[in-house]
């Protein structure tokens, strides 16, 4: 791996709760950054209307943004997944860098 990513999931808060393996002050987010090498724990609440969401992986920082997709399925869903995927944060890098110094 050797690009930025960023992680989000389509309707859905992140509540990180780790970082490399440490408890953080529990911060919520609508995507999130992960650098090279870090690995980080989060929460989801499966609180919104019963259907399917998009969970999206970005590229960050590339000439060509990759992006990848999955489907968060609830048990109960009745309506697949639909609109579009849920755009990521500006190529900008303040955005990135006033994250990773929000993180405690």
């Amino acid at each position: 791996l050797q690009n930025t990513l960023n992680f989000r999931i389509q309707g859905h808060d992140m509540k990180l709760v780790e970082v490399e393996g440490t408890h953080t002050i529990q911060t919520t987010y609508s995507s999130l950054d992960v650098h090279v090498g870090q690995s980080y724990s989060v929460l989801i609440t499966a609180d919104q209307a019963p259907k399917d969401y998009y969970i999206v992986v970005s590229t960050r920082f590339t000439n060509k943004i990759l992006t990848s997709t999955a489907i968060l399925h609830y048990s109960n869903s009745l309506q697949s997944v639909s609109g579009p995927i849920p755009g990521g944060p500006t190529t900008q890098i303040d955005w990135s860098i006033k994250q990773a110094r929000s993180i405690r």
